[in-house]
């Protein structure tokens, strides 16, 4: 690939990356204002806990769902899941065989 072809193909991903970023900020913003709602409604309604619909409960966790899915998208679009990490652990050795008479 040329360096033209690499640099325009750069701008196109930042642009895609971009937009993605946009759609999945728009689509949080919604769930949200869902869940704000929804919240309300639920404080509102005189159910007791244990006797919650699963209507109520798949509700909950299909809105839950819908934002696993927006974080993740969210973090490929931004890249963060890109990042590696170092592993600052200390290194543990493992001596087999060792015997205290040859120490």
């Amino acid at each position: 690939m040329t360096k033209e072809k690499d640099e325009k193909f750069q701008i196109k991903k930042q642009n895609v990356n971009q937009k993605h970023i946009d759609y999945y900020d728009k689509v949080l913003e919604n769930l949200g204002y869902i869940l704000e709602e929804y919240s309300k409604e639920l404080t509102r309604a005189d159910v007791e806990f244990l006797e919650m619909p699963k209507n109520s409960i798949a509700t909950l966790d299909f809105l839950i769902s819908s934002i696993i899915k927006v974080q993740k998208g969210q973090r490929i679009a931004l890249g963060l899941d890109e990042e590696e990490f170092e592993d600052t652990s200390p290194q543990i050795n493992i001596i087999e065989g060792l015997s205290e008479d040859k120490i």
